[in-house]
């Protein structure tokens, strides 16, 4: 560029006329290539300053790994995501051991998900419960559900087994001496749930799809032809969940815990939960879900009301659930009994239904195979409430005071509006109705008139 402009600065000045279209066009090269060299400095700040802010976020992540490295390497122990998990070995083995993200961070929001909300209890006591549910929900921080990626640890050559009835999962990472591992071809995959979960809740239809399944697919995700070592024994409808999923029959291992030799060891660590739900491994697996078989197009027709007569006498909550199903059936519900539905036919009629009605339980969870827009309405009773406010705090954290985590819509997990809050990340409309144990028919017959008329606009 200098000497460009030396050839111009001693040049003879023009002796005639002749010579001044000449000087015109010098003039007009000259401006142009300063003005190419100015956009060229300038793509070229640019295109430093984008390398720089790549080269910034790839030494943070470095550093973010570096640092998850060392802690898994820690001594005595690896710091983890889970007490019931163990990950022994020397550190310089431990070094090798990687924690991966999986999914993205979710928000939802849910006020805008809220449709009819009533309560119709004469119990004062479960009225001030209510009262408390929706303050909580008022006066909340945020007014979103959140959840946050999924993590795995990524383990060579490991040995895993289990111990304490099958509640601690212990990984090696060293060769092991005295016991005599089963040597696994490939990659192996231990969920969450196949050590650090009630076995009564593994039971459970409802806790089933919305908190295991997500971990399978999750792990899945990362080595979809590892061999799932899971709870035994599997139980017709867990197998058929996972098949729906893309887990085929052959790699659903039924573990009694015995040492397992791996190449490479995938272990479900966090759901990213922090007393909510998985959202982010959950969507995906709804996504899974609804993608299998026939969609159907325009909006859905029918109205599904939920039995409980296939629950525990102790959990049915409801006293005259009969002349609630009779209600309803009045109104153009099917009644059914999800225990009667094979898993194939639970989602046809989930993908079909315009609404679906039912008391708070497992059975709404298919909730999940319901397409956007689809009305729930949930009945929730005296006794169901005070099942919810368990004082010893496994799902009360709704009705405690002061401190911020308790605040948050994200913290709430099991609570009454659960399938508030499921239904709101499935972007589905949510209606709720608390009544005696005895429900009011009355009540609840003006009620679902007013639910069915906003549906019926929708």
């Amino acid at each position: 560029m200098t000497a460009f402009f030396d050839r111009f600065r001693h040049r003879a000045p023009a002796s005639d006329e002749g010579e001044q279209p000449a000087s015109s066009d010098a003039m007009a090269s000259l401006r142009l290539e300063v003005a190419n060299a100015r956009q060229a400095v300038s793509e070229l700040q640019a295109r430093v300053s984008e390398e720089r802010h790549q080269a910034g976020q790839e030494l943070a992540a470095l550093v973010r790994q570096a640092g998850e490295r060392a802690r898994l390497a820690g001594m005595p122990f690896a710091r983890l995501g889970s007490d019931s998990l163990v990950l022994e070995g020397p550190s310089r083995r431990r070094l090798h051991v990687a924690r991966i993200s999986v999914g993205e961070a979710v928000e939802h929001p849910v006020a805008s998900r809220l449709g009819v909300i009533e309560s119709a209890t004469a119990d004062p006591r479960v009225q001030a419960l209510w009262d408390s549910l929706h303050g909580h929900d008022a006066s909340s921080d945020d007014e979103g559900l959140r959840g946050a990626p999924s993590t795995v640890l990524d383990i060579p050559g490991a040995v895993v087994r289990s111990e304490d009835e099958g509640r601690t999962l212990r990984v090696s990472v060293q060769a092991p001496s005295g016991d005599r591992a089963d040597h696994a071809a490939g990659v192996v995959a231990v969920p969450k749930f196949t050590f650090d979960f009630p076995q009564r809740k593994l039971r459970n239809f409802g806790h089933w799809l919305l908190d295991c399944v997500p971990q399978v697919v999750t792990l899945s995700a990362i080595a979809p032809t590892a061999r799932f070592l899971l709870p035994s024994p599997l139980r017709g409808f867990q197998r058929a969940t996972l098949e729906l999923v893309g887990l085929p029959a052959d790699q659903a291992v039924a573990w009694d815990g015995a040492p397992v030799q791996c190449a490479r060891l995938l272990v479900f660590e966090s759901d990213g939960r922090a007393g909510g739900r998985p959202l982010s491994a959950l969507l995906e697996t709804r996504r899974l879900l609804t993608s299998r078989g026939a969609t159907r197009s325009g909006k859905g027709t029918r109205r599904i009301y939920v039995s409980r007569r296939d629950a525990d006498p102790k959990r049915r909550w409801v006293s005259n659930e009969p002349e609630v199903e009779a209600l309803f059936a009045s109104r153009g519900f099917e009644v059914l009994v999800m225990a009667d539905c094979p898993l194939d036919e639970q989602i046809r009629v989930f993908r079909d239904a315009s609404v679906v009605a039912g008391v708070s339980g497992a059975g709404l969870a298919d909730i999940v195979f319901a397409l956007p827009d689809t009305h729930v309405v949930v009945l929730l009773s005296d006794s169901l409430m005070s099942w919810y406010a368990d004082q010893r705090g496994a799902r009360s954290g709704w009705i405690r005071t002061g401190g911020s985590p308790h605040r948050r819509l994200s913290m709430l997990g099991d609570s009454p509006h659960f399938y508030v809050h499921l239904a709101a990340a499935f972007e589905q409309q949510c209606h709720c109705f608390l009544g005696n144990d005895q429900m009011p028919i009355a009540r609840l017959s003006d009620y679902l008139d007013r639910v069915l008329a906003r549906v019926d606009r929708a």
